[in-house]
């Protein structure tokens, strides 16, 4: 046995290496502990890395898009609903048309991987899933669109569909073949403004709820009639009614002043303003000369003779107010003195109406001097058509209120007022009348009578016309070198009427019916 000192004592040898085993024995103890230890937390957070793997990404709570709610879904779910609100079409609406195109059609695609990309290092965290602690952040987070507009496109696409479905330019109203009618004329449409129009499809294609697009149009009203159309028809009847005598009309718009004056014999075009016997038309001229030389209050003699000579078509008021405030020997040519200051140098008169008065002066015209076309007119008074219906122009702007289109200072608006209503007094249901609905008034002369060889070969009527659809003067003037029939005359000059009427109010058109 041998002994070895130990802290200051003597141990024997084998005592002295079993103590030093015992404390060996402890740290290998410990120092498995220890791996033990480590190795289960290695485990355990591989296990817990593995978990937090398998959790669904989430979208943080209170997270939208636009007013798309996306908060606690995971982003497969998110980028679905996301796709889907805007896959919506966007809807246009075109007055009462309604069309649909879908985002791509507009040059409109999303990406919702990338808008959903900006939740990026947001969401549950490692270590706090770890500890039982899962992160979702409670403040309110609104993305902001990914997407991606192909300008280009949607403008050409907008362009065509409007340019080529859905404007349209105005019509006027277009004559009926065979009829005395029109088809109405149709407003226009067009797109207010293109470019205000795309930035409302770019509003709609973001918005996942507003996706309806209310189209700002523009409306044009339908055309006016065009007159060159209006001519061809108002030919085309002189023809249907197998008219080969001479007819001459003149139409004035009394709103715009344009003028439509032709004149055809035998169907063929002749330069208008052929003198004609004015006949009973000459009474106009002898009102408006009377009206200048009368003062108010009027003598009730007078107001009684106009009346008389317009409203009955009689001859000896007519001399009566010639011969009483004009001039007893000459009141004939002072009528045409009157005419000639207001610049008519066809139009005149140069005798009385009492059979067997004495013709007061030779008056030759320009028109009369023709001899194209030369119908042997009355040499006591003749008239041209543009003449007849430009007086009647002039009293109609008077009674207006245009004083100055009348002698200024010695006819009045009231008094062209009452010459208007003297016209429409003059009732006969004939002519340019008969072609008229209810609904219109016409103011009128009509004249004819019997010539040298005791048949009437001119008929003559010169109106103004009020109308729903806008006023006008209407003078028609026919010649044959036959007697002139009446039926025939009538049916001829009620279309031509009734023509000029549809024409202004194509809404409201007058029937033709066979009398």
């Amino acid at each position: 046995m041998f002994l070895v000192p130990c802290n200051g004592k003597i141990v024997s040898m084998k005592r002295y290496r079993s103590s030093r085993r015992k404390k060996s024995n402890w740290r290998w103890l410990i120092l498995s502990l220890g791996l033990a230890i480590l190795l289960a937390s290695l485990v355990i957070g591989l296990k817990a890395w593995i978990d937090f793997k398998a959790l669904p990404n989430l979208v943080p709570t209170y997270t939208s898009l636009n007013g798309i709610p996306l908060g606690g879904l995971n982003h497969e779910e998110a980028a679905q609903r996301i796709n889907s609100a805007y896959s919506l079409p966007v809807e246009l609406r075109y007055n009462q048309a309604r069309m649909q195109f879908t985002p791509a059609e507009l040059g409109f695609t999303i990406d919702a991987e990338a808008t959903l990309a900006q939740l990026e290092n947001q969401g549950n965290k490692f270590w706090s899933t770890l500890w039982g602690k899962t992160q979702v952040p409670e403040i309110a987070r609104e993305l902001d669109l990914v997407y991606s507009l192909d300008e280009i496109k949607l403008n050409q696409l907008l362009d065509q569909v409007f340019s080529l479905r859905y404007d349209q330019p105005p019509s006027a109203p277009i004559p009926v073949l065979y009829s005395t009618n029109f088809t109405s004329g149709q407003p226009g449409y067009q797109v207010f403004s293109l470019t205000q129009t795309i930035e409302q499809v770019k509003n709609a294609l973001l918005s996942p709820s507003e996706r309806v697009v209310e189209v700002g149009v523009s409306e044009q009203p339908a055309l006016p009639l065009d007159w060159r159309n209006l001519e061809v028809m108002l030919k085309q009847i002189i023809l249907l009614e197998k008219f080969d005598g001479l007819a001459e009309i003149y139409l004035q718009d009394l709103q715009s002043g344009q003028i439509m004056h032709f004149a055809l014999q035998d169907n063929q075009d002749v330069t208008a303003d052929v003198a004609y016997s004015a006949a009973s038309t000459i009474k106009i001229p002898i009102m408006v000369s009377t009206m200048k030389r009368i003062e108010d209050p009027h003598p009730n003699q007078a107001l009684n003779w106009m009346q008389q000579m317009i409203t009955e078509s009689l001859n000896p008021p007519a001399d009566g107010l010639m011969k009483a405030y004009m001039d007893n020997d000459r009141g004939p040519l002072i009528v045409t003195d009157d005419l000639r200051e207001l610049g008519y140098e066809n139009t005149f008169l140069a005798g009385y109406f009492e059979p067997g008065s004495p013709l007061l002066e030779q008056i030759n015209t320009p028109a009369n001097s023709r001899r194209d076309v030369y119908l042997d007119p009355d040499f006591y008074n003749q008239t041209v058509p543009s003449e007849a219906g430009d007086l009647l122009a002039r009293i109609y702007h008077c009674a207006a209120g245009d004083e100055q289109q009348l002698f200024p200072g010695q006819v009045t608006a009231s008094e062209c007022v009452l010459m208007l209503e003297y016209l429409k007094g003059n009732k006969i249901l004939a002519l340019l009348e008969a072609g008229l609905p209810p609904e219109a008034t016409i103011a009128h002369k009509h004249g004819w009578t019997n010539e040298m060889d005791g048949l009437i070969h001119t008929m003559s009527d010169s109106a103004v016309v009020f109308t729903p659809g806008g006023d006008y003067v209407l003078v028609v003037f026919a010649h044959t070198q036959d007697q002139f029939l009446y039926d025939p005359a009538n049916n001829l000059f009620a279309r031509l009427s009734q023509s000029i009427y549809n024409a202004y109010n194509p809404n409201n058109q007058a029937a033709w019916y066979e009398n």
